[in-house]
């Protein structure tokens, strides 16, 4: 009796290790995609400024970034701040309307030992007018697109579109100040382009007021 429960013992050990050994082998596996760094939110800042947040804290060695235009060749950039959160570069005689991809080389997740290169776009939004757009920037979580303007600029009766096609997703104008202009719209979806258009604003001082148009991507 005391050999048949050795037996049975020793057979239900057996599926045990089994199942262990696999759960180790696709942990061992995972281990380097997860401790690769990577990137949280990348946003333009206004004149060829460009800040990528990372999704961990992060340290460098021999830092490089590599930006290519639409086309593929390589423009010139410059490295402008980094810390362990973030990094900020600036791409030299950029043109507004244009989508750029860039390579973060030299970066690796904090308490790694591997250094590799990370990747990602940014497409910069256009303006057309007398009045320049500098940036604008969507607030998924508020719905809030804000139109930040390149200087001062006045007001009277403003209207703001956004539009994909027919379609427009300004609900109503929030607040508008002296170099900026935010609305509150329907859900945008992000990697699409929008087209913008604000009318009755004009420059500080000047006399006409005339309207604004261009892109950006959320």
């Amino acid at each position: 009796m005391n050999m048949n429960i050795e037996t049975n013992s020793r057979h239900s050990v057996k599926p045990f290790s089994l199942t262990l050994i696999v759960l180790l082998t696709l942990l061992l596996v995972r281990m380097p995609v997860d401790a690769a760094a990577s990137i949280k939110k990348t946003e333009y800042e206004g004149k060829g400024k460009v800040e990528v947040e990372f999704k961990s804290k992060v340290k460098y060695n021999n830092l490089k970034v590599e930006v290519k235009n639409e086309s593929g060749k390589i423009v010139k950039s410059k490295i402008l701040d980094k810390d362990s959160d973030d990094l900020e570069f600036k791409i030299t005689n950029y043109k507004a309307g244009q989508k750029y991809t860039f390579k973060i080389k030299g970066i690796c997740k904090k308490g790694e030992k591997k250094y590799g290169t990370v990747s990602g776009s940014i497409k910069l939004p256009s303006s057309k007018g007398a009045v320049k757009v500098k940036e604008v920037e969507y607030d998924a979580g508020d719905r809030e697109v804000n139109f930040e303007f390149a200087g001062r600029v006045q007001w009277k009766s403003p209207k703001v579109t956004i539009k994909k096609g027919s379609k427009n997703y300004v609900k109503r104008i929030d607040e508008k100040d002296n170099d900026e202009i935010e609305v509150v719209v329907k859900k945008l979806k992000k990697g699409v382009t929008y087209k913008y258009k604000i009318t009755g604003v004009r420059k500080k001082g000047s006399k006409k007021y005339v309207t604004v148009s261009g892109t950006f991507t959320p």
